[in-house]
């Protein structure tokens, strides 16, 4: 049962490269026992001129990798011919395919992504409350100690330029990169918490923020790729909210690890938490992604027929790109639609902004609480659970915007890619809100800029679901290119704020008043960039009607 339930999951790859194991072959050859009843019937001949048919762009070569699959889409619209060799899901009931999967089966899936991205994505914040400690023992200053959190964050900025494309890849597929870069993620947690120098501690931060990514890159397409499309957001929203509580509980988490022990043991715990997970997903969490799926199972009709004819159409042309050719899809393309497309620009120095203002709280977190009111270690942890109240509140009035507004827009035929800002609209004042409150009424009471955090993350929160899905519905062929473009800008923002918000806070403070001015300076910037989503309401269609990217 088990077999059958988790195959193409890892400890079943094992037990099956060993022979250990013999998998059901229904699903291979349909329950008839015929090898041409797992194959389409409405599939075509291979053509290999057919793809030089496709737009290429202008390199050459798909534009992005999802332009394979555009290819694949309209060879299997030729109803008039069939390649009994090209395999493909049995049709739309297939039990392989992950919508088919049981609802049980889905979910131990969406938990198991969205822990993973919550340990993961937790261990940015974590390292804060052992940051003094650090700065003793290694003799270093303030900006050298918060380069533990910085590079942890631009690390995994950077390693969706990687792990994304090839996480499409169909002979690489998600679950292997998951279980892979955890692996190494687990390991590193011991280097860090046995480390005995500050260069040390700041290169194995890196690479373990680099090998933490594939959750951040790959884990909202993981959900995607169980969930039939009309549920999408709302999973997507629950995997956010556990991308958003990380960063959120790990200093208090990281608190309670230097007090009950020392700065060692944040670490010691994220090793034995990462590695319970590895565990999970070794013999719980199967291979998510179709083209892999797929590839999978041409692999082993191959094996049991003896015959090396049979392909799937994805893993055919995408062993002719070169490396060039990824090169350019993953470093080249992100970059490129950045700097040329004024909407992309724009939205993602909004992101990187508000982004960058969230890191910036745990340097000003401090100021207030532990120096103006005299918090603990752990009391301070816990004055950052006001984020993951909002962060509840905000995910509810995202899916009443898009059970109530967007769904009305599509039902009655007016929807359009802004329909989308509207939301980011109505909570843009959210944001300066939340940062003249937290700046100024700190001096008042503990409670207010607490509360404050709510405001931030009711703007946060939604501003993030409403640009990147007016993102991905303008810019549906290059989605991946912008959203990876996003990601190194926003990670290179919240890298820089931190190493110099001490310093920002502390030039700009009055008496009584220590985050004030800092805070206002912060907030006047937001009110600024909160006209983006006004004007691109109204000039959007004619920007998009102007670009070589929109589709």
């Amino acid at each position: 049962m088990y077999i059958d339930t988790y195959r193409n999951s890892f400890a079943v790859d094992v037990l099956e490269y060993f022979k250990l194991v013999k998998l059901n072959q229904e699903v291979l050859f349909g329950k008839n026992g015929s090898e041409e009843s797992s194959l389409r019937q409405e599939q075509v001949n291979f053509d290999d001129n057919l793809l030089e048919k496709q737009d290429f762009g202008d390199f050459g070569y798909p534009s992005e990798a999802g332009d394979i699959d555009g290819a694949v889409e309209q060879m299997h619209g030729c109803k008039d011919m069939k390649d009994p060799f090209l395999v493909d899901f049995t049709g739309p009931k297939d039990p392989e395919h992950p919508h088919n999967w049981s609802t049980l089966k889905k979910t131990v899936v969406i938990i198991e992504v969205s822990t993973l991205t919550f340990i993961t994505y937790m261990g940015s914040s974590i390292y804060t409350p052992g940051q003094e400690e650090i700065q003793k023992e290694f003799g270093v200053g303030h900006v050298v100690a918060t380069l533990n959190l910085s590079v942890y964050v631009i690390g995994y900025g950077i390693g969706p330029l990687i792990f994304s494309p090839l996480s499409e890849f169909a002979i690489i597929g998600r679950q292997q990169l998951y279980i892979v870069t955890l692996f190494l993620f687990t390991m590193l947690q011991i280097g860090c918490a046995l480390v005995h120098n500050i260069a040390g501690l700041i290169i194995l931060r890196f690479l373990t923020g680099i090998l933490c990514s594939p959750s951040l890159a790959t884990g909202a397409a993981s959900i995607g790729d169980v969930v039939k499309p009309k549920y999408v957001p709302i999973f997507i929203g629950l995997w956010s909210g556990a991308a958003y509580a990380a960063p959120c509980l790990g200093p208090l988490i990281g608190a309670a690890m230097v007090v009950a022990k020392n700065w060692r043991w944040i670490f010691w715990l994220l090793m034995w938490m990462s590695a319970l997970l590895l565990i999970t997903l070794i013999f719980f969490f199967p291979e998510t992604g179709e083209d892999n799926i797929l590839y999978r199972r041409c692999e082993r009709i191959k094996k049991i027929t003896g015959d090396s004819r049979y392909y799937t159409f994805k893993a055919r042309e995408e062993s002719k790109l070169t490396a060039r050719d990824i090169a350019v899809i993953a470093l080249y393309r992100p970059f490129e639609i950045m700097v040329k497309e004024p909407i992309v620009q724009a939205l993602d120095i909004y992101i990187a902004l508000t982004y960058g203002i969230f890191y910036l709280f745990f340097e000003s977190f401090p100021i207030v609480f532990s120096d103006m009111y005299h918090f603990t270690l752990v009391q301070l942890g816990m004055s950052y659970l006001g984020f993951l109240v909002g962060s509840f509140i905000a995910y509810a009035a995202s899916l009443i915007f898009l059970q109530y507004y967007v769904e009305r827009k599509v039902i009655n035929g007016t929807f359009t890619p802004e329909t989308f800002l509207v939301l980011a609209m109505c909570v843009s004042w959210c944001l300066p809100c939340g940062l003249f409150i937290f700046g100024w009424a700190a001096g008042v009471h503990w409670i207010l800029p607490i509360a404050a955090e709510i405001l931030f993350v009711m703007c946060d929160f939604n501003l993030w679901e409403s640009i990147f899905s007016y993102l991905a519905v303008s810019y549906p062929k290059h989605v991946a290119s912008v959203f990876a473009g996003n990601g190194v800008l926003r990670a290179g923002f919240a890298c820089a704020f931190p190493l110099f918000g001490r310093a920002m806070y502390e030039n700009l403070a009055i008496s009584g008043y220590p985050v004030a001015w800092g805070s206002s300076l912060l907030g006047f910037i937001t009110i600024g960039v909160a006209l983006l989503p006004f004007l691109f309401y109204k000039y959007g269609p004619y920007l998009r009607s102007k670009s070589k990217f929109t589709g």
